[in-house]
């Protein structure tokens, strides 16, 4: 097993995985058992840095994250959030959770319609009695006295600069509870153009092909460690855009790009992702050991940044060209 690549976070004066596991499905879609699982084989592969958040999992995921790091808190780096709750969860949707897991291993097409069905967390108003007892609410659930980034979860932009929030965020520092603060949700609400003495050293955005708000945040004068997420989430127009236009396809043959359109849009999302955000942390979603195994098989190979940079391009304005005008509807 090769060494992961390690990326140094200032706000910690440490250095983490640079690739990070996120945590959303941890006690939803996958359970304890499984879960559990994912995330011991993925330490032991040199994973460090891990992403939870209270609403994930329907409420379960800092629980089950808990328990696995029970014995290993030294090594590991855990950031979680404060801002999304979970709606609650009738006990019939309880009792049917291991029934609809089962089902999703034998016909994994059924996820979009299981998805659909699930309650969606909801954002609460951000406040300092809220993000006082939040802290203290994830510090039980996830067995520490201290976690390692707290990030207010879709911050509104008043909320990201208001003095009150400001001030419960510096004194959760403080009394050591969180070692740094992050902003995790939209990018125009994020850390540009924010006053060099808030409190926020991380941020945390959605970055892929056809949204790369990376290359947007790093214009930014601040230094701040980048955890990007989202990279899947346009796998299918990347496959129609690369199936549609010829000089895409070949473009991204002379990469050494091989398989068919779905691998070849997979391996190159990720190859996007990790290039990117090479001094930052990328997180995926790896609960299966495949998964695991292919982002890591990535990170070895990545071609260069110009040719990723110049096939993103074409395919976006792939898609440009062939999106429907909706200006006439308006």
């Amino acid at each position: 097993m090769f060494a992961l690549k390690t990326v140094c976070v200032d706000a910690l004066g440490e250095s983490v995985s640079s690739i990070g596991f996120g945590c959303a499905s941890l006690g939803g879609r996958v359970g304890a058992r499984r879960g559990t699982e994912a995330l011991e084989r993925a330490y032991h592969a040199g994973i460090t840095w891990y992403d939870v958040a209270p609403s994930y999992g329907d409420g379960m995921a800092e629980s089950i994250w808990g328990q696995f790091a029970s014995k290993k808190r030294g090594s590991v780096y855990v950031c979680t959030k404060v801002g999304m709750r979970p709606s609650d969860t009738s006990a019939a949707m309880r009792l049917l959770k291991p029934l609809a897991r089962a089902s999703l291993a034998v016909f994994p097409g059924i996820q979009p319609r299981l998805s659909g069905m699930r309650p969606e967390p909801f954002k609460v108003p951000l406040s300092a009695e809220l993000i006082k007892t939040s802290i203290d609410d994830s510090l039980r659930r996830l067995r520490t006295d201290y976690i390692d980034v707290l990030a207010l979860h879709r911050p509104t932009r008043k909320e990201v600069v208001r003095e009150d929030i400001i001030r419960a965020l510096e004194r959760i520092v403080q009394d050591g509870k969180a070692r740094a603060i992050s902003i995790a949700g939209n990018i125009d609400v994020g850390i540009d153009g924010l006053d060099e003495s808030l409190p926020y050293r991380l941020l945390q955005i959605a970055n892929n092909p056809l949204e790369p708000n990376l290359q947007r945040s790093k214009k930014s004068a601040r230094s701040v460690t980048f955890v990007t997420y989202g990279s899947f989430s346009t796998l299918g127009p990347l496959v129609a855009s690369i199936g549609a236009k010829k000089e895409i396809l070949n473009g991204l043959y002379e990469m050494g790009y091989r398989g068919d359109l779905t691998e070849i849009a997979a391996a190159f999302v990720v190859d996007y992702a990790l290039a990117t955000n090479s001094a930052g942390v990328t997180l995926f979603s790896m609960f299966r050991k495949d998964h695991l195994g292919f982002n890591l098989r990535r990170l070895t190979r990545l071609p260069a940044l110009h040719q990723l940079n110049r096939i993103s391009v074409e395919i976006s304005n792939e898609l440009r060209q062939n999106r429907p005008d909706d200006r006439r509807l308006e």
